[in-house]
């Protein structure tokens, strides 16, 4: 209905640098989002790496490799966001040329690697909304075809690699020194109620450290 009246000259057309112009400034806040929570997941790592490297040290192995799977779906996650941010910034500089496009041609120019991106992007539970949205101002304004539902359905996680054992020893080595090397145990669920790590450490952050625990599993949850 709003082509036929931009048609009849009811209304005037929208200019597509506006477009292109709100994407990559939407694109450049997931980015800094997305850098800021990776800041977040290294400061969380640090933290459980410090107590990993002690809790060795007091021969608690249990409680260490608790920690170390922390670690491993911390470092699986970046990965993740490490990727998704690469696409994001390939998206934003599609987006640049397509501008030049418009400023030659006056239009937009249907783009099959945008249309591959957007498709990829849709599938990440973080960024699931925001995409979506954006993927069908994309199609209203012609820059991509029309994305079939399944490719909009929220990823059910599946493709998240499951924590290892051997990924959880060789963080154990890593951070022990292979204290450890020769002690096959499995991975308990929670830290033993026993365990005197805590005491050790200075009354600020044995206030902080379970909260900022607590934060980062929800957000390895959300991931």
């Amino acid at each position: 209905m709003s082509g036929v009246l931009v048609s009849m000259g009811l209304r005037k057309a929208k200019d597509p640098l506006e477009d292109l112009k709100k994407w990559k400034r939407d694109l450049a806040k997931e980015m800094r989002s997305m850098d800021r929570e990776v800041k977040k997941m290294d400061a969380a790592e640090k933290k459980s790496a410090d107590e990993c490297r002690k809790l060795g040290k007091a021969n608690r192995i249990d409680a260490c490799k608790i920690l170390a799977k922390e670690i491993v779906r911390t470092r699986a996650a970046k990965e993740r966001m490490y990727a998704a941010r690469a696409t994001l910034n390939s998206v934003s500089m599609q987006l640049q040329t397509q501008a030049s496009m418009v400023r030659a041609a006056g239009c937009m120019k249907r783009s099959a690697e945008v249309m591959s991106a957007m498709n990829k992007l849709v599938k990440l539970p973080e960024l699931q909304k925001t995409m979506t949205e954006m993927a069908r101002e994309m199609e209203r304004a012609g820059l991509i075809e029309e994305m079939v539902n399944d490719a909009m359905e929220i990823a059910d996680g599946a493709d998240v690699e499951e924590e290892t054992e051997k990924q959880i020893n060789s963080v154990v080595a890593e951070l022990t020194g292979d204290l450890f090397k020769d002690k096959n145990v499995t991975v308990p669920t929670a830290v033993p109620q026993s365990a005197p790590a805590a005491s050790e450490q200075p009354v600020a952050e044995e206030e902080e450290e379970p909260g900022d625990l607590d934060a980062m599993k929800a957000r390895l949850q959300a991931l």
